[in-house]
């Protein structure tokens, strides 16, 4: 009779074994997904821009006339000229119905302020008085377009909103953290974001 006992125990140890191996997979998926999402440094910002280059989707002319500008000053301010100009075909573009164009501009205005954010942080780290002159250069024109930026996220299909909305508010945390800057020497708002 102890035959049947022991192979029963073993049969019993062998299916505790895989029921552990089981539970223990998700969690093990669940890690690597968490290790891998923590890897990825770009997380926020359009995957083919990386951060401190020129936004892919502009054109080479203003490309050009952005980088012809060597002076930190006049550079931010080139880039900032054409996210205007591209924000106002945008809602021009929108209000005649063409979606997908509109979204292109707004996309690429949206990228722009991205890109003299972090070219006015990088370059203009020891300058404060020029530094300063950007961030409100920035913030100002973030400002004055927000009513655009939204009557157009309005405007895009259902499934095109979201991201627009997400990047959207990644550009008003950049107006926050400018006028944090401008304001109170960064010590105004204490938020990590």
């Amino acid at each position: 009779m102890k035959l049947p006992i022991s192979e029963s125990t073993t049969t019993r140890y062998s299916i505790a074994g895989k029921n552990s191996v089981m539970t223990l997979k998700p969690i093990l998926i669940l890690l690597v997904g968490v290790v891998l999402g923590c890897a990825d440094p770009q997380v926020g910002q359009p995957p083919s821009q990386s951060s401190g280059q020129l936004p892919e989707m502009l054109s080479e002319v203003e490309k050009q006339a952005i980088l012809k500008e060597r002076d930190p000053k006049p550079h931010v301010e080139s880039a900032l000229r054409i996210a205007e100009e591209r924000i106002k075909n945008a809602v021009q573009l929108s209000q005649e119905s063409q979606m997908r164009a509109a979204e292109q501009d707004m996309d690429a205005f949206l990228a722009l302020i991205v890109y003299a954010d972090t070219y006015t942080r990088k370059t203009l780290a020891a300058k404060n008085k020029d530094r300063n002159h950007c961030l409100k250069r920035i913030e100002q024109a973030v400002f004055k377009q927000s009513r655009n930026l939204d009557s157009i996220t309005r405007a895009l299909p259902l499934e095109s909103r979201e991201a627009a909305e997400a990047q959207i508010g990644e550009v008003k945390k950049i107006r926050l953290r400018a006028l944090n800057d401008l304001l109170g020497q960064g010590r105004v708002i204490n938020s990590p974001n």
